[in-house]
Parts: structure tokens; sequence; C-alpha cells
């Protein structure tokens, strides 16, 4: 068995026909049957049954799968541990950031990194946070940036923290407890509510801070949008919890401290465990760090 064989078992996996796989790896469609036939005869097991005029994995082909996928993954890993060792040199750089993150600190990080790597190439993808433990998880992603705690359970995923950041009540500026000046949590149980669904972090948080409260929210909308929340406060709409550090300022809202408990989100950055971190990476990361100490 050689690494040729895996990588063309992942892509007919990936493309579903001897045919599709056969393009992307710049081959004939006999030569590839021959060496998936290699294979299958090493191994001792069938790999992948016909359907129609295209292949599925049998089960021998599904757990193989994984495997296969994790040696070629560490190959690439490998070259590229070489390729970046001792300094930042060109490449891509493969970022997942929340919204909040998105329009606030990282147009002022990719510029500061760019301006000292020029040669690099920055790819930055608006997730959620589930989506960004995924993907940086599968090695889709080199790193990501969002708030914690991590929906995830994996070994695979580690954070590093960077920050705290506040959640206060935003209300309409004529509201009347725009005028109170903190709140305990057990006394939100009737304000009107504006939330994002249970997808985001923020909202398993605030649900877990009910639940310990004991009270249930009066929720009259939910919508998976910051600025978007911000607007419904704005016009009078509902009450939000919007975080100090990157929400607009706007002379149509007011903020009300929340205490006891106090809703604070953790913030930082997402790797993989064990995964070699490139230099662009690493230094991507040290950007980001000296820009949020310096905000602090």
């Amino acid at each position: 068995m050689d690494i040729r064989h895996l990588r063309y078992f992942v892509a007919i996996a990936n493309a579903g026909s001897m045919a599709a796989a056969a393009k992307k790896v710049f081959v004939t469609q006999s030569t590839l049957s021959h060496q998936i036939a290699q294979l299958e005869s090493e191994l001792a097991v069938v790999l992948f049954e016909r359907v129609g005029r295209g292949l599925v994995l049998s089960v021998n082909g599904k757990e193989f799968l994984g495997y296969a996928r994790s040696v070629l993954q560490q190959i690439e890993e490998g070259k590229a541990a070489l390729t970046n060792l001792q300094t930042v040199s060109a490449g891509k750089l493969h970022i997942g950031v929340i919204h909040s993150f998105l329009t606030h600190l990282i147009p002022d990080v990719s510029a500061s990194f760019l301006k000292s790597y020029p040669n690099i190439r920055l790819f930055v993808r608006e997730l959620t946070a589930i989506e960004i433990e995924a993907q940086v998880e599968s090695g889709e992603l080199d790193m990501g940036f969002a708030f914690f705690p991590l929906a995830s359970d994996s070994r695979q995923i580690i954070s590093e923290h960077l920050f705290d950041d506040i959640l206060a009540l935003a209300v309409p500026a004529r509201h009347e407890l725009a005028a109170v000046a903190s709140l305990k949590f057990k006394q939100l149980s009737n304000i009107p509510l504006a939330l994002m669904s249970q997808r985001f972090t923020t909202r398993r948080l605030l649900d877990s801070m009910f639940l310990r409260a004991g009270i249930k929210p009066n929720v009259i909308i939910e919508i998976d949008s910051v600025d978007a929340l911000q607007r419904l406060v704005e016009r009078g709409v509902a009450c939000a919890f919007l975080p100090r550090l990157t929400t607009k300022p706007s002379a149509k809202i007011k903020f009300v401290t929340i205490t006891d408990p106090k809703p604070v989100r953790g913030a930082g950055l997402i790797w993989r465990g064990g995964q070699f971190r490139s230099a662009a990476a690493q230094a991507f990361a040290r950007e980001l760090t000296l820009l949020v100490n310096a905000g602090r």
C-alpha cells in the first residue's frame, strides 16, 4: 500500500463515481480501477459497491475512510511543517470567525498581518461557533476565533483564552428600564426579549442562566444576527443581550448591567489538538493577541 492508493480511495469516496474521481486526480478510469483493486486485494475486503452508475462505500469502506483521511491529513501537515518551519512564507491561512469578531476585530488584525506578511493569502469565513469547531477538527480551517464554552467535547479541539466579554441588557432609550443602573438576573422574567437561536453559544449560555435563576424568559422574537438585535432594540420592539465590547454606540439604546449572575463569555482561539500550527497561523494569533491586549 502506498499514499497513491489512499488518495485514489478518498477521491472516489468523495466523488461517488470512478469517472468523476479520475478527473480530479488526473488519471484514467482504468488506472484508478486497477489501483483500487490492488488496495482491496491487500486489505482483503471490498471497499466500494456499485449502485446504478455510481459507487458507494461498503461497510468496510466506511470504516477505512476515516483512517485514510487521517493519514493524508498528517502527511499534508508534515509537508506544511517543513515548508513553514522557520519563517512565514507564501501560503494560505484559513480562519473561521463568528460575526461579532468579523466586523470588529478581524479587519484590524488582518490589515496588520498582511502588512507584515504580504505573501500570505487569508481566507476568513463567517461561521457559528459550532461550525468553526467542526471545521477546525476536520482540518478545513487552520484556526478559529469565537466565544466559549466550546460546544464540542471532542479531545481534538482545544481553546486558547484571550479575553472575557460582558453581556449587558440593551433597552430602548425611552424604555422604563433605561434609567436603571442594574438588574438581577431573576428580575428579567417579564421583560420582552429578542434573542438569537440555540445555534449560538450566547443563547445557550443565557438559557443555562435563566434555568439557574428559575425563570422562563419572555422571548418574543428569535433572530440570528447581532446587528438585527440592536436594530430591534433601537426600534423599541424588545430588549436584547448585546456584547459591550463589539456593539456599535447608539443614542437610541441604553445598557443595563445584569448581576447575580453576570453574563460573561470567554473568547479566544480554537485549535485542533495535536495539529502542527503553521508559522502563518502562529503569527496571526500573535497579531490578534497584541490587538486584544492593546484594547484592554
